[in-house]
């Protein structure tokens, strides 16, 4: 009962982390390990991180989706107006979806560009939902599998 309360929990606080990025879900994490858990429920609290970072990012998406599809509307006859660059950059993006998705994973995984931005971009690039909640999930399950691991490993090496 427990391992399913501190699994649900770290879902929460990824969820959280999602919308006020001063929940750090990494800190999170590192804080479970260092508890001395299991591997299988670090593995478990890595999935329901990166599920709860993904739900609250696919907001994100959604709201770009519907901002940029707004914008577009009004911003059709006025090509000079302020936001003209962005639907521009947008638009071209638009074209290639392999690399909106290759942009999803690399921001999810290192966070360069920040991955609330890129979501909001995705949304915009048309990218279909699925593909950027698989393309976001392995991405941010890879980063936080790395962030518990590393410091393992370097553990392990100076032992």
């Amino acid at each position: 009962m427990t391992e399913l309360a501190l699994v649900g929990g770290m879902f929460l606080v990824a969820l959280l982390a999602a919308f006020v990025p001063l929940f750090s879900i990494e800190l999170a994490l590192i804080v479970s390990a260092a508890a001395g858990t299991s591997i299988a429920l670090l593995l478990a609290q890595v999935a329901a991180a990166a599920a709860g970072q993904m739900i609250g990012k696919s907001c994100f998406f959604l709201g770009g989706r519907t901002a940029f599809t707004w914008c577009e509307c009004r911003e059709k006859h006025h090509s000079l107006r302020p936001g003209a660059r962005l639907l521009g950059f947008v638009s071209r993006a638009t074209r290639r979806r392999h690399v909106a998705a290759a942009t999803v994973f690399v921001s999810a995984t290192t966070g360069m560009p920040p991955f609330a931005l890129v979501s909001a971009l995705a949304g915009g690039w048309r990218l279909r939902l699925s593909s950027f909640f698989v393309m976001g999930f392995a991405g941010k399950a890879a980063r936080f599998a790395g962030v518990l691991l590393v410091p393992g490993a370097i553990a392990a090496f100076h032992a």
